[in-house]
């Protein structure tokens, strides 16, 4: 999502429920505790946001591959007035330019159906994670095109119609749950727990 009619027809879409849902998670799962946290594919910044409020002791560091989300999560950082808790910066998640254990937290919203490796990214996400809380929550494929259809007519009725394709596509471009679980095995992190959140949503969460 690096055209600008990509992502500014994201931003534009309502992920306030979601948002918070998983930040609510990962503090729950330990996120509150976390002092050094990175979120992987950041988007236009809402998480990070999300997670300086709900954690005023923490450092963040967000990343994503697509420089004009970065351009979007700039202007909200600095409207925040928060260039110095959260730290942006452009990353390949497949490739991450952190030492191993680097953060005490990692969270990543909705990003792994757009990576073309999915086994790269969990890996790497585990790799930065030190003592600490991993929460990873994504869409989870339908099981056909009418389904898909369904969960668009649900969730983005209020959405313009190249808003609902995004998230047509995007329900389309994700894994199953039988797919994420190789994935994690393969990865190394077949201790994660995994489980469906919403009607649409699957969480993986991991404590160390």
């Amino acid at each position: 999502m690096d055209t600008p009619e990509e992502a500014h027809g994201y931003d534009a879409m309502d992920h306030s429920a979601a948002n918070q849902s998983v930040v609510s998670a990962f503090l729950e799962a330990g996120g509150d505790a976390c002092r050094e946290i990175l979120d992987i594919g950041t988007g236009p910044g809402d998480i990070p946001l999300l997670l300086a409020a709900a954690n005023p002791s923490a450092r963040i560091t967000a990343v994503d591959a697509a420089e004009t989300m970065l351009g979007l999560a700039r202007q909200k950082v600095a409207r925040a007035g928060l260039e110095d808790r959260i730290t942006l910066r452009a990353a390949d998640a497949k490739s991450l330019p952190f030492d191993d254990g680097a953060f005490d937290g990692v969270i990543s919203n909705t990003i792994l159906h757009h990576i073309p490796d999915p086994v790269s990214y969990l890996a790497e996400a585990g790799r930065v994670l030190g003592r600490g809380t991993l929460l990873i929550r994504d869409l989870c494929r339908p099981t056909d095109r009418d389904a898909a259809e369904r969960l668009v007519a649900l969730h983005a009725a209020q959405e313009n119609e190249y808003q609902q394709k995004l998230f047509f596509d995007s329900l389309c471009a994700s894994l199953t749950l039988d797919e994420v679980r190789d994935a994690l095995r393969r990865a190394g992190l077949a201790d994660a727990s995994l489980a469906m959140t919403s009607d649409r949503h699957y969480t993986i969460a991991l404590r160390r």
